[in-house]
This record gives C-alpha cells, sequence and structure tokens, in this order.
C-alpha cells in the first residue's frame, strides 16, 4: 500500500555506491526521527525505501546475471513498517532451481548490511519451495502474504502469489484463521492485553500492531486486496472506523520507532524509564494536574483499545461489524442480545441517548448465563458518539440505581471495563475520569489507576468461585446489603472498591483516602444511599490503606499496634469489610504488592485483631497469663519431645527464665524449642572457643545459623533466617549487610536480646540461589558473618563494589526521585519508638541505616522492610542503650538528619 510524502532520501543520486547511499540516508532518517515530533509513517516509508534504493543499486552494480531472480521484502518490510532496529526479512525468490551463483549474490547484497549492523532475515527459496512451506506452515504463509516486489524478476513474485492464491488459501484458511486465534490467544498468554498494562508490548501485546496484521492477513486469505480504507469498506466498516485504524496505528509506529532509537536496539517492550523521553519527543506536556507521561500512557491506551477492538471485529467474533447484508430486526426497546452480542437496533436517523446506552449495560449485567454479552463495533461507535457531553440528563439517583445493579450483577467488572471504553463510566463519574490515566512510576502497580480500579472489583468477584482463603468464605458470609437495605454488606465493599482510588484524580492526590472518601459521600448521598451505607464506605475508602501499612509496617507483637487497629475498625464485621477490600486491592496491584509474604503478614493482623476485638467485649487483655500459657507448653514439649542429646530440665529452665515477654509472646512454642536447642549450640560453640581465646575475643564472630523455608518446601520464595550470637555491637547492621552481599532481599527482621546475654535474630529473606543447595548456602552467608565481625571481610568496601555495579537509567531516574523521608513516632508503641523511613531502594540501604542507628547507640528491636518498586518503606522500633524511647528533641533531629544523609542516593 503506497504511502504519500515520503521525505527526501539523501544520496539517492549516487549510482554506483549503494553502501554510502545507505549509511547517509539511515543517519539523516534517525536524525530526523529524534526532532520530529510529527506522526511515523513518512520514517517507515523512507526507511523501507532506503531499503529497496540499496538493493536495486547494489544488483545495478553487480551487473547483468542476476535478472533470474527476485528480491522479495517480507513480513514487516513487505508491509514498509521497518523501525529503527527492525530486522530485514528479505526473500531471494528463484525459478525452479537455486542457481550456482547464489552464494556469490548473498555475500555480495547482505555482508554490507551485516558490517552496516543490520540485522537480516533471508534465504534462497524457489517458488514450489515458498508453496509447499506455506501449505505447511502458517507462521511462512502469514509472511509471505505481505510480499512485496524489490528489484529483479516481477513474473516470479506473480507466479509464487498466483499459486498461493490457486492452491494454498482455499484449502489452508480455515486452518490459518484457526492458528491466528490460536496466536491470539498465546499473545495474551505471554504478554498480556496491551490496552491495560503500564509496561505494554506495543507489538505482541493485545492491541499491539500483530492485531492491526491480523486484520490485514484476515482480508488476504478472504480474497481482499487495496489500502487499508478499501480492505475496511469491503468488509462493512464505515470511512470513519478506517480513518480510526490509521490513525491508531500510525501512533503505534510513532512509539515503536522513538522506543528503537531511545534504546539503542529492537525493543517492543514500553519500559517506564523510557516513556518519559518518549512523551517529551511526542509532544505530549504536563497539562491540567496531568503530567505529560500520563497524557501519553492514556493516548496510547486508547489507541491500542481501537486497534484491538476494530480487529476483533474484523475477525468475526461476538462484538464483529453489524454488516449491511445483515441488518438489525425491529425490536420495540432498540436493543438486541444474542450470539454473545449487544447491538443496538434504532431507526435510521434515530440516535441513541444516554439513558438508552446506561439501561443497554443494565440489560448486559442481567444476562442469565454464559460469558457477559459483548457490544458489536457499531454499537460501541454509537454509544461514544451518544455520550459525549450529555451525561447531564441523567439524574444521580438514576445512575446510582443503574451502577448498584451491574456491581451486584456478578458481571461488574465485563461491564465496566465496555463502560469505561465507550467513556460511560468517565461522564457518570467525572472523578473516575480524572483518575483514569493517573500512573504511579513506581515499578509496583501494574495498571492506570482506572484499570486498577476496575480490577479491584473483579478479584472480590472472583471470590465467590475460586478465591483464596480465607478472603473467598469472609465474602460468602458477608451479607449482600443490596436492594436498597441499610444494612452494610457485599454492595459497601464494592461500592469501596470503586471509588477507593479517585483521589488520585485531584491535583494534590497526597492523601487520596481521605479525598477518596469525601468524594464517595457526595456522590452515594446524590444517589440516594442509606446514611449507614454511605458511612460504611466512606469508611471502608478512607482505611483501606490501614491493614496492609500496619501489616508490612508495624510490630504486630505489639499490643498497642494491634490495639490502635481494633480501635479503628470497631467491630469484627467491619473489619472483615476492610479485609476483604485489601486483599482486593493489593492483589489488584501487582505481584509485588500481594504475595505470600504479604498475605501471611495480612492474615497475622487479622487473627491478632480479631483476638483483641473479643478480649475487649470479654472485658480485658491477658498478656501475662498469655505467656505463661506459651512457656508452660515449652516445657511440656521440652519433656516430651526431647531433643538429641537432650536439653535437660536445668538448661530448659534457665533458658526460660531467660526470654523476656516480649520474645514469648512473639513466638510459638515449637519454635522457642528449636531457639533453645540453637542458643545450647551456640553455649558449646563458646566453651570450645574459650579454650583458646581470651574471653573477651573468644565471643568475637561466634554465630549459629539455620535457614527454614517459610512454604512450599525448597521451592518457596520466603525463607526465615535465624541466628544466636552473644550480643555485640553491629551484630544486626552486619546481618543486613552479609545478606544484601549475598543477594538477599530482607522482607522482615525481629531483634531479641535475652537476659543471658543471647542475641536472637529472625530475619525473613527472599529464597537462596539454588535452594537444592541450601545448606551450603547458609553456610558461606554464616561464615560472610563470622568474617564481617571479625574484620576480616571489609562489608563496606563490597557493598560499594556491588552499587557501582548497578545501572539506573537517567530518565527512570529522573521520573521517580522523590526526596527520602524520615519520620519519627512515640504513639505507636508504649516501649519502643518508631522510626519509618521512605527513599528510593538500592542495593544495602538496610545496612546503611542500621549502621547510622548502630552510631547512634540506638538498638533494634524490629525491622519491616516494604520494597514498593523502586521505592522502600523501612520501619524500625527502636530503643536507646538505656532501654528508653527517644523523647528529647535535639536527640530525634540528630536522628533525623544522620539518616537522610545515610538513604541519600548514592
Amino acid at each position: 500500500m503506497p504511502r504519500k510524502n515520503t521525505p527526501d532520501i539523501p544520496g539517492t543520486d549516487c549510482k554506483n555506491d549503494a553502501r554510502k547511499t545507505l549509511r547517509e540516508g539511515r543517519s539523516a532518517l534517525a536524525e530526523g526521527l529524534a526532532q520530529a515530533s510529527s506522526d511515523a509513517l513518512p520514517f517507515e516509508h523512507a526507511y523501507s525505501r532506503l531499503l529497496d534504493t540499496y538493493f536495486r543499486l547494489r544488483l545495478a552494480e553487480l551487473g547483468t546475471g542476476h535478472d533470474r531472480v527476485a528480491l522479495v521484502a517480507v513480513g514487516g518490510y513487505g508491509r514498509q513498517e521497518l523501525c529503527p532496529a527492525s530486522d530485514i526479512d528479505i526473500l531471494v525468490l528463484c525459478n525452479r532451481s537455486i542457481p550456482p551463483q547464489a552464494i556469490d549474490l548473498a555475500q555480495a547484497l547482505f555482508l554490507p548490511l551485516w558490517d552496516e549492523g543490520f540485522t537480516l532475515g533471508h534465504g534462497f527459496r524457489t517458488v514450489s519451495d515458498c508453496v509447499k512451506l506455506a501449505a505447511h506452515d502458517h507462521k511462512v504463509l502469514a509472511s509471505l502474504l505481505d510480499a512485496r516486489l524489490v528489484a529483479g524478476s516481477p513474473a516470479l513474485l506473480e507466479d509464487m502469489v498466483r499459486r498461493l492464491d490457486e492452491r494454498v488459501l482455499p484449502r489452508r484458511s480455515h486452518a490459518f484463521l484457526s492458528w491466528l486465534d490460536t496466536e491470539h490467544e498465546r499473545r495474551l498468554a505471554a504478554h498480556g492485553d496491551g490496552t491495560v498494562l503500564l509496561e505494554p508490548n506495543l507489538k505482541e501485546g493485545l492491541g499491539g500492531l500483530r492485531d492491526y496484521h491480523r486484520i490485514l492477513w484476515l482480508a488476504r486469505i478472504r480474497g481482499k486486496a487495496g489500502t487499508v480504507e478499501e480492505l475496511m469498506a469491503q468488509a462493512g466498516f464505515s470511512s470513519g472506523d478506517a480513518t480510526l485504524l490509521r490513525q491508531a496505528v500510525t501512533f503505534l509506529h510513532g512509539v515503536r520507532n522513538r522506543l528503537h532509537l531511545l534504546s539503542g536496539r529492537k525493543n517492543d517492550t514500553l519500559f517506564l524509564d523510557l516513556q518519559p523521553g518518549i512523551a517529551q519527543t511526542m509532544g505530549f506536556h504536563d497539562d491540567g494536574g496531568l503530567l505529560g507521561v500520563e497524557r501519553f500512557l492514556g493516548a496510547l491506551h486508547r489507541c491500542m483499545s481501537d486497534i484491538k477492538g476494530l480487529s476483533d471485529a474484523f475477525r468475526g467474533v461476538p462484538g464483529g461489524p453489524v454488516l449491511p447484508v445483515s441488518p438489525c430486526p425491529e425490536v420495540d426497546a432498540g436493543v438486541v442480545i444474542a450470539g454473545g452480542a449487544v447491538h443496538l437496533c434504532l431507526p435510521d436517523g434515530v440516535e441513541a441517548s444516554p439513558r438508552l446506552t446506561l439501561e443497554t449495560f443494565v440489560r448486559a449485567a442481567a444476562s442469565p448465563s454464559g460469558p457477559t454479552p459483548r457490544l458489536d463495533w457499531n454499537t460501541r461507535r454509537r454509544m461514544a458518539a451518544a455520550i459525549a457531553g450529555r451525561a447531564s440528563e441523567l439524574s444521580g439517583v438514576e445512575v446510582g440505581r443503574a451502577l448498584i445493579a451491574i456491581l451486584t450483577s456478578a458481571r461488574a467488572f465485563d461491564v465496566l471495563e465496555q463502560m469505561d471504553a465507550v467513556g460511560l463510566l468517565p461522564a457518570l463519574l467525572p472523578a473516575y475520569g480524572a483518575a483514569r490515566d493517573r500512573v504511579q512510576f513506581d515499578g509496583f502497580h501494574s495498571y492506570p489507576a482506572g484499570m486498577h480500579t476496575l480490577f479491584t472489583i473483579r478479584q472480590l468477584e472472583q471470590l465467590a468461585t475460586n478465591g483464596p482463603e480465607p478472603f473467598a468464605t469472609l465474602w460468602r458470609e458477608c451479607p449482600e446489603g443490596a436492594g436498597g437495605g441499610a444494612e452494610p454488606g457485599r454492595l459497601s465493599v464494592l461500592l469501596a472498591a470503586l471509588f477507593h482510588d479517585l483521589g488520585k484524580g485531584l491535583e494534590d492526590a497526597s492523601h487520596h483516602e481521605e479525598s477518596g472518601a469525601g468524594i464517595a459521600r457526595d456522590v452515594l448521598s446524590a444517589w440516594g444511599l442509606p446514611a449507614p451505607v454511605v458511612d460504611d464506605v466512606a469508611f471502608l475508602v478512607r482505611e483501606h490503606l490501614l491493614l496492609m501499612r500496619t501489616a508490612q509496617r508495624r510490630d504486630l507483637n505489639d499490643e498497642a499496634v494491634v490495639g490502635q487497629v481494633a480501635g479503628i475498625v470497631g467491630d469484627r464485621a467491619r473489619l472483615e469489610r476492610l479485609l476483604l477490600l485489601s486483599y482486593a486491592d493489593a492483589s489488584a496491584t501487582g505481584p509485588k504488592a500481594w504475595n505470600r509474604w504479604a498475605a501471611s503478614l495480612l492474615d497475622e493482623l487479622r487473627g491478632k485483631t480479631l483476638n483483641m476485638l473479643r478480649d475487649v467485649e470479654a472485658g480485658g487483655i491477658h498478656t501475662a497469663g498469655s505467656v505463661g500459657d506459651v512457656l508452660a507448653r515449652v516445657r511440656t514439649l521440652a519433656t516430651h519431645q526431647p531433643t538429641t542429646p537432650p536439653l535437660g530440665e536445668d538448661i530448659a529452665a534457665a533458658f526460660l527464665a531467660a526470654m523476656p515477654p516480649r520474645y514469648v509472646v512473639a513466638n510459638a512454642p515449637e519454635r522457642i524449642l528449636r531457639h533453645m536447642e540453637m542458643a545450647r549450640q551456640l553455649n558449646l560453640d563458646v566453651e570450645e572457643a574459650r579454650k583458646r581465646l581470651e574471653p573477651g575475643r573468644a565471643e568475637r564472630g561466634l554465630v549459629v545459623m539455620e535457614g527454614r523455608p517459610v512454604h512450599g518446601g525448597r521451592e518457596s520464595d520466603l525463607w526465615e533466617v535465624t541466628i544466636l550470637a552473644r550480643d555485640q555491637q553491629g551484630l544486626f547492621a552486619t546481618l543486613a549487610g552479609v545478606f544484601a552481599l549475598h543477594g538477599l532481599n530482607v522482607y522482615a527482621a525481629d531483634a531479641f536480646v535475652w537476659r543471658d546475654g543471647t542475641a536472637l535474630d529472625v530475619f525473613h529473606v527472599t529464597a537462596p540461589p539454588d535452594p537444592l543447595y541450601a545448606r551450603e548456602f547458609w553456610g558461606k552467608v554464616r561464615s560472610s558473618v563470622q568474617y564481617a565481625m571479625t574484620g576480616k571481610l571489609a562489608l563496606d568496601y563490597r557493598l560499594e563494589e556491588a552499587r557501582a555495579s548497578r545501572i539506573i537509567p537517567d530518565a527512570l531516574r529522573e521520573a521517580l526521585r522523590r526526596p527520602a523521608e524520615v519520620r519519627v513516632d512515640n504513639g505507636l508503641s508504649d516501649f519502643y519508638t518508631v522510626i519509618d523511613v521512605f527513599a528510593p531502594d538500592r542495593p544495602a540501604l538496610l545496612y546503611d541505616v542500621a549502621r547510622t542507628l548502630q552510631s547512634l547507640h540506638l538498638d533494634v528491636l524490629f525491622a519491616k522492610v516494604s520494597t514498593l518498586g523502586n521505592r522502600t518503606a523501612d520501619t524500625f522500633s527502636v530503643r536507646t542503650a538505656q532501654g528508653q524511647k527517644l523523647t528529647d528533641e535535639e536527640h530525634l533531629a540528630e536522628v533525623r538528619a544522620a539518616l537522610l544523609h545515610a538513604v541519600a542516593s548514592r
């Protein structure tokens, strides 16, 4: 399909230097692309024409004797879609046999290209070879459908095309169609839906260029030919549809070209760090409270959504176009739901209205069985036109009634996603429209705010069938709360999921929970919902981060922490609704927000909060009694499950007497028994060392270490590492540094000091590199700790080497740079000062913080590390060397300043 207005190629007047023409032309085109913000089609066609010119000039330079072959461009080169780092797919087509001089021809044509850094996909084939391969290999057939003559004999290409049309396409079209469908599913599984991802694959993801290619291939096997506009018209699409497709593909090509240029290589995944630069070169700037890169990503998603919708429609799946040969039946309501598709069927001259559009979605949500019906393409376009600027025709009560019906239909995600695609959901909920394209460029969130909202609702819906425990049971047992009832229930959770992130659409989104609660209260009141439901939804939105933040950042063995949560939620029913929302929100954010570690922490907080709520109802909390119960259980275990060799009653009693209450409350009896065995081994090692060294040196560096998988055996992605040593300065910091040196990420750490001077630290870390050799690995880690504690391993030097080897792209550094922050709170615990450190993540950050706290003579009793993509939120419970909280203001100021200096980016 020829393109117009392609720029001139420097050097094309040179008749005898193909390589010079290629080099100069390529450089000029790349320079023009880097500077221009216009569309990319001129570049692609100019680049393809440049390669055409090279091959023609090169054949001319080689002289006669090559008129019996045809140089045929296939794939992207055949479609004239070459990007800066695209492969050059060229086929040397021969008649009945490959001539003897083929090798000489290949060297003459291709060696200069390899020397210039091009990646070639080339081959010699006869016409018969091509036809046979196409009949058995659908990938080959697809590439040949894009074939275009570059130079040589036109008759050879015409012969191949004729044979494909006569011998292959009539017999293989059905199988080829099935292959396209299989490829579509493979692409979805491998690369995801590009219309919603923060880092979409521009070629293979759904909505990517492969969906556009699918349209071209489908048209070809159906016997159609011509321009995109002609192909679309022949399939029953409007000229507006063809223009929409052309514009979307042009935009996508423009992004891909600049992606190749910035990456310096072939790359189809639009990584976050490259997006700000591409957005800027394409003319997207900050405006209306949105960052330029957010506006860019929103435009890209809409273009990919249009390509995806048109490709699906062209394929003829449910939701395809209503062709003129299949007119809509006459119906009173104007809506037909049949064959899995939703059709708007209105008399000529009658346009859809916002009210009819909303009612159509309510009807789709109420479908009795089967998959949720999808809008056909024409209906989607008519709805989009009907909604523009007319949402005010609907009253708040109408909107509320319809959205509640959709939310409680068990089809909410499917329906709301389609409402979003046509612009209805942003029109009905302006706060959703404002937040829709908001992006958190932190490597933590997988989707923009709008799609994250819809995925949160989907996570709740899926609990009814195959969700994880205990959330599935909580969902089933939660009352529906629908039908206009005044009691909160599932409806409250679903509404909270819809509103929980809408505060991110405001110019100041730093406290989006509070803002979102206000938005929810105003909108739900306008919908006419009962006050108890409005209050409950506002509470859930305001506190939707409470449980996860507490579980990931606070010491759950501190009764004051659990008591604060219990006091906020008030009762078990509201706690369970907040748990459901917390699960759905975290699991919809991405795998870095929801994993087994996060789930175990949330479940631990849930259990302790429920226990506290029950204790409060029973008239008090009985910590002393629980400590006594645990100690009694340990004594029983030591008696009935003797260790080898036995601990002995005296040794067991001495260990139990040395244990502080916080340690006893934080550990199960079985774990305490295991720790006692390790403490005995430590004592034996110390006694042996004292035979060789003076007492002050004998204990230095001696550690007993044990690594255990937390779940799933050796395949567990989370391991618990227990370390016992004599209490000595710098132990906690050394452990943090050694773990970093061995490539382990720390999730949490507990530090205890027994009354006999035994220091016991429990770290939760990522899995060792090779779990099959875990014992050997932990042995190396233990040796590193000993060497570092005795001066035989320079941790600072080794860790600085690791930091120096890390490469941080400048674009990502600038896009994510936010100042570090240190918060000190004395109100969260009765016994410790809690320090929160928020900073850009980097290797050994925990070591830097721990070493700083050590230099300030602060004891770390508890630490939790939450890495939120490219930033970390670390929490430390500390006390002074005298065992007190930090209360002196000058001391607090010094702590803040020292920590900010320590976490400054290096």
